[in-house]
């Protein structure tokens, strides 16, 4: 083939189309159609994996033991019935979230659950007691102890060295891997917006589980009732011995007052409180005795004025307030109305008008006389008062240094008095809150009540029998798409001619379909297309005959070589075939055997190869001769055998081109069977005496990597590949698959082929 022939090949536009497709299969774009396909390929895959972990999961399910769950619900109590107006020692629980979460803490403590455990008797229940049940054949083997001795497993480090315990501290660690196995099983959770506790307890027996789960909620209200029993008893205890502290202390208090109030008086005389009243009723009479003396002092002075001045003293107040003033100032009216009368009557020197002017005169100076006197009284009223305010005085600044005294003593008086007030307020106040707390050890109420009983449940809580199944049966479906892209990323192979070609570069000319087992074990294969021209397989041969001669339409190939990258794909075989239809339609067709490894061809076609190609390229005989005639195609056959010598010595002579350049000359094909391209070297060698390389892939088993090394290997050789071909496709398969290539075609509409 020339080197012009080569470049053409190499700038080809449908080459250069093919290399483009490399990595089709990365690209970002899903694609649905082979996602669809890939699944149902491998539907077998998924049917047995869905149906194998369904059925193990319903299997495992079937064989758990089932577990029942009692529920008993608690409400906490946030009102309280109130029979005394009485402060509790312990006050209520308020409705607050850390309130609820706390008590659910208290129901899951290990000592309430310790009491329930003591109470039932749960250290001699084998479903909470390892220690009294049997092994399990499992954990039999799994045990080193069955195999090894205990020296043996503590010098290796496997078991530690057990201390001596006594028999109580054996039976308190049962008790304490008891509680921890019932603690393990209840479940305490606060019932949402609301102040009930849900007490859940689960059981292998549905009696025990709702016996357990009652006991905890009930030995959870007496829990809070022995903690209120006990705060109130420990209160009493203390008020009663603080009660007697406090009484001694007011006893002596109080004491301390009397013995200090009486060394006050003894000393001073009176109280404080006598004093103050003396000392007030003092105030009050030299207020009197001031305004009593003012008042005398005034009147002695108005009489003063008067008898200074001159002025009449008749009209003083007092004068004029004098019953003997009056009488007197009445008989000398009437003395007065009589001299009057006389004076008219008799003159002035009668003596009855004498007369009358001399008792006159008298009653006029009695009254002056009287005047005087009552004067010199104001006088002496005025003294006396002011000799009564200063007596007063004095009394009042005596009794004021008394008070003096007192009020520097009370003041300790007034301490110690307070004192023992404040240790009475104190004490009284110890002994009603005492009383009290006496009171309340009767009536105390729990802070919560049990508002559900839990009930003996009917249907097992664990498994959930057709959850599990669900889950399994969904998983399984998740594990066996799994496994099923896990296959397709490890399946190194190709099943449609889009992936040969995206991977390859090269056109995918044709597919050739599988011969069956039925017909392989009645039908000669290398024969098929001969002796059945209509079956899917003769149809194939000839559209690959068809596109080999479309490939280079004004100079169409005509020696081709098929070869493969590794034996067993079939590629003998399609040379056959290709070969076969070629002398069917009318043309002269020389079929070699150029695989002096493995030759195949005269044993498939039933021919003698005493007279090969080898002993032709070797000078052993002559190539009319070693050219064998088939009688039903009409085709030429140059079979060939294994030879001693060096086969690529052979292939590579001057000798093997000669040979094809005169072949050329008397034949419209001739086809190549030429070795695998990995295999050995020799199929490079024959590959450049052919126009166009024919690269078989046997369908779902060449892995990819092995494929494009052998195409690049025989690129770098200046093979001219005309394409791939997939060999010993199962149409059946393919077809159910879904690509859009001739194979699917091929198994699609079989009622075109006869087989």
């Amino acid at each position: 083939m020339s080197e012009e022939n080569r470049n053409e090949r190499s700038t080809n536009p449908l080459t250069q189309k093919y290399l483009s497709k490399i990595h089709a299969l990365n690209i970002d774009e899903i694609d649905v159609q082979e996602i669809l396909r890939t699944l149902w390929r491998r539907r077998m895959v998924i049917v047995s994996t869905i149906f194998l972990v369904t059925a193990l999961v319903t299997l495992f399910t079937l064989q758990l033991t089932p577990r029942f769950t009692a529920t008993s619900n608690v409400m906490l109590e946030t009102r309280q019935a109130k029979v005394m107006d009485i402060e509790s020692v312990v006050s209520g629980m308020t409705p607050e979230a850390a309130t609820v979460l706390s008590e659910v803490e208290v129901i899951r403590s290990t000592s309430l659950i310790r009491r329930v455990v003591e109470k039932l008797n749960l250290v001699n229940d084998p479903e909470f007691n390892p220690t009294l049940r049997e092994a399990s054949w499992l954990s039999r083997v799994v045990n080193l102890e069955t195999y090894l001795d205990r020296d043996t497993l503590i010098a290796l480090g496997l078991r530690r060295i057990e201390i001596e315990r006594t028999v109580e501290e054996i039976e308190e660690e049962n008790l304490a891997l008891v509680v921890d196995q019932v603690r393990n099983r209840l479940s305490v959770a606060p019932v949402r917006y609301s102040l009930v506790i849900s007490v859940s307890f689960t059981s292998t027996n549905q009696k025990k589980a709702a016996l357990i789960a009652n006991t905890i909620a009930d030995n959870y209200i007496v829990d809070q009732l022995e903690a209120k029993f006990d705060a109130t008893r420990r209160a009493s205890n203390w008020l009663n011995d603080r009660i007697s502290g406090l009484r001694d202390k007011v006893q002596k208090d109080e004491a301390a007052v009397e013995a200090y109030r009486m060394a006050l008086s003894n000393k001073i005389g009176g109280s404080v409180e006598m004093t103050s009243q003396q000392l007030q009723e003092l105030n009050t009479q030299l207020i009197l005795a001031r305004a009593e003396r003012a008042e005398a002092n005034a009147r002695f002075r108005q009489v003063q004025e008067l008898m200074k001045t001159q002025g009449d003293l008749a009209s003083a107040a007092e004068v004029l307030s004098s019953p003997l003033i009056h009488r007197l100032r009445d008989q000398e009216a009437v003395v007065q109305r009589k001299v009057s009368e006389l004076e008219s009557r008799y003159g002035e020197r009668h003596p009855q008008m004498i007369k009358a002017k001399a008792e006159l005169r008298d009653l006029r100076t009695s009254i002056t006389s009287e005047v005087k006197k009552i004067a010199q009284s104001l006088k002496n009223e005025e003294i006396v008062a002011r000799a009564r305010e200063e007596t007063l005085k004095e009394n009042l600044a005596q009794l004021e240094g008394k008070q003096g005294v007192q009020n520097q003593a009370s003041i300790k008086l007034n301490e110690l008095e307070r004192e023992a007030k404040a240790s009475r307020l104190l004490y009284e106040n110890f002994l009603n809150r005492f009383k009290e707390t006496t009171e309340q050890q009767n009536l105390q109420q729990a802070d919560s009540r049990v508002i559900s009983k839990a009930d003996v449940p009917l249907f097992p809580s664990f498994p959930k029998k057709g959850m599990m199944i669900g889950v399994g049966f969904v998983g399984s479906v998740f594990l066996s798409l799994f496994i099923v892209f896990l296959l397709e990323r490890l399946d190194n192979s190709f099943r449609s001619s889009e992936q040969l070609e995206a991977y390859t570069g090269f056109s995918a000319i044709g597919m050739i379909p599988l011969v069956t087992n039925g017909l392989l074990n009645r039908k000669n294969v290398g024969r098929f297309p001969v002796e059945n021209p209509a079956s899917t397989i003769a149809e194939a041969v000839r559209t690959l005959r068809t596109s080999m001669l479309l490939s280079d339409v004004d100079n169409p190939p005509k020696v081709i070589g098929v070869t493969s990258t590794v034996p067993a794909e079939g590629k003998s075989t399609l040379a056959q075939w290709l070969a076969e239809v070629c002398a069917m339609s009318g043309q002269r067709v020389l079929l070699i055997d150029c695989d002096l490894r493995r030759p195949s061809v005269h044993r498939s076609l039933e021919l003698d190869n005493t007279l090969s190609i080898v002993e032709v390229l070797a000078d052993e005989g002559l190539l009319k001769d070693a050219i064998i005639k088939d009688d039903q195609t009409n085709m030429h056959v140059i079979p060939a055998k294994v030879t001693q010598a060096n086969a690529l010595d052979l292939l590579s002579s001057k000798h093997m081109q000669v040979m094809i350049g005169e072949l050329r000359k008397y034949y419209d094909a001739i086809i190549l069977d030429c070795p695998p391209v990995l295999a050995v070297s020799d199929a490079k060698i024959v590959g450049q005496l052919t126009d166009k390389m024919l690269y078989a892939v046997k369908w779902d088993s060449t892995p990819r990597g092995l494929v494009q090394t052998g195409i690049r290997a025989a690129k770098e050789a200046k093979i001219d590949l005309a394409g791939v071909v997939m060999t010993q496709v199962n149409v059946k398969k393919h077809a159910r698959y879904g690509y859009g290539d001739y194979g699917y075609y091929y198994g699609k509409y079989k009622d075109y082929y006869t087989s």
